[in-house]
């Protein structure tokens, strides 16, 4: 799989992401104001209503940490474009000459 590939597949990873985000937070907002709506008499239905937004938002939170690493990545790919392709292209003739690839690289690589 070619590295431009990679980097299309997480371009695409990333809009699925902030998708689940949007429809997260869009549950989330409806939860809240379901929850403001009701009655206040209510305490236990409340306090699991409020727990299950939290366990909601975690997964959120999740998402979004996991989705900051790879644009991360992803930046520093593209901000240096030459040491990527230098160290792709010293990753191929180690593979070809020792079997495995380069142990020192000056840009982070796309499939790990």
């Amino acid at each position: 799989m070619s590295d431009l590939t990679l980097i299309a597949e997480d371009i695409l990873e990333t809009m699925r992401t902030m998708d689940e985000a949007c429809h997260a937070m869009k549950a989330l907002e409806a939860a809240h104001r379901a929850t403001e709506a009701e009655d206040e008499k209510h305490d236990i239905k409340q306090t699991l209503h409020e727990e299950t937004n939290l366990a909601a938002f975690d997964v959120f939170r999740t998402k979004m940490l996991d989705l900051h690493a790879r644009l991360s990545k992803l930046k520093v790919v593209l901000d240096n474009e030459e040491a990527f392709a230098v160290d792709e292209l010293v990753d191929a003739i180690s593979m070809a000459n020792t079997g495995h690839r380069a142990e020192y690289r000056r840009t982070p690589r796309m499939n790990e």
